[in-house]
């Protein structure tokens, strides 16, 4: 029956990498819109060969049934701290063989080191007709989530260690060990260093609420501490309930100190000035669905300084591909 599958697999391998496409756009679709700091979503069929290689060591008798991972995912978080969060909103959108799945992390005992992902294998939704929806149907995913610190570690540890196979000195083992200890510290501080931005900004926003530290230069977290004293309601965008991801929040400090707002004084004035208060009413005015003023987005009351000021920088962001706030100038 082994042997049945696979060649059945061999035929049909080029369907089976269609259904991993599709898996990786209802993972993109089911995390989309939410500030998860993930850097690569990657869905893969497996090799035959290597699905070949698993079975005659397994032993699998039913290979359809047995491998979890015939269709894979893997996404790569920037934080370890994100992996958690990702994992949590995949249960929510899909079923989740939890007997299956686990964290590898959370297995490691005590002066335990070395591989940190969490697996989960789950069902994916059926997808139109043929043969990419049966298989979808009738195949689980396993879908593993670990940081890019907990990504670098596993390629090379696989690399170096795992493929070399048996015979290698407890001397270079012990450094395997060291180096993954290392990285799983270092992965820890850059969540620390992460949260300790964020408790900048919430300071920052508090100065700046009380009327104080107005004079300080406008960059990305100066940026962030404004829009969350000034804009309160307004939806966030970013990890954490910022108003903005870092990267966001460091290119619109940019543009806004090519449009003359040099410090927070500047930001706050501008923001709270007729001439941007009427673009963004009008924004909002133009929202079939009802849309608040004071939930405007940071892209939008940004966007609306910088459009009355130097309305032709908004071609160089995302913002200027907003019809409708392009609309709300006029």
């Amino acid at each position: 029956m082994a042997d049945a599958w696979l060649e059945n697999y061999r035929r049909n391998y080029s369907v089976f990498r269609d259904a991993a496409k599709e898996v990786r756009k209802q993972i993109e679709e089911s995390i989309s819109g939410r500030p998860f700091s993930v850097q690569v979503i990657e869905a893969r069929a497996k090799d035959p060969g290597s699905a070949a290689e698993k079975v005659g060591r397994k032993k699998y008798g039913r290979p359809g049934q047995q491998m979890d991972d015939i269709l894979g995912v893997r996404i790569i978080t920037l934080y370890e701290h994100n992996v958690v969060e990702v994992a949590d909103r995949l249960r929510a959108a899909f079923e989740v063989d939890e007997s299956r799945s686990g964290d590898k992390t959370k297995q490691l005992g005590m002066g335990q080191v070395g591989y940190r992902s969490s697996h989960l294998v789950l069902k994916p939704r059926k997808s139109g007709l043929g043969r990419t929806s049966r298989i979808l149907e009738s195949t689980r995913v396993e879908v593993q989530i670990r940081s890019v610190v907990a990504h670098a570690w596993a390629e090379i540890e696989h690399s170096l260690r795992y493929k070399i196979g048996t015979g290698v000195p407890n001397e270079l083992l012990r450094r395997f060990d060291a180096l993954a200890g290392a990285l799983e510290l270092i992965d820890r501080e850059f969540s620390g260093i992460e949260k300790a931005i964020v408790d900048e900004i919430s300071e920052l926003c508090r100065h700046y609420s009380s009327g104080r530290m107005l004079s300080d230069p406008i960059s990305t977290i100066q940026l962030l501490g404004v829009m969350a004293a000034a804009r309160r309601h307004a939806a966030p965008l970013g990890p954490h309930g910022l108003a903005l991801e870092i990267e966001d929040a460091f290119l619109l400090s940019k543009l806004l100190r090519a449009s003359g707002i040099l410090t927070v004084d500047d930001l706050m004035s501008a923001l709270a000035s007729p001439d941007s208060q009427a673009v963004i009413r009008r924004y909002a005015e133009s929202d079939p669905a009802g849309y608040l003023p004071e939930n405007a987005s940071a892209f939008v009351t940004i966007g609306a300084i910088i459009g009355l000021r130097r309305p032709e920088l908004l071609g160089s962001t995302s913002i200027g591909g907003d019809p409708r706030l392009i609309s709300a100038f006029e």
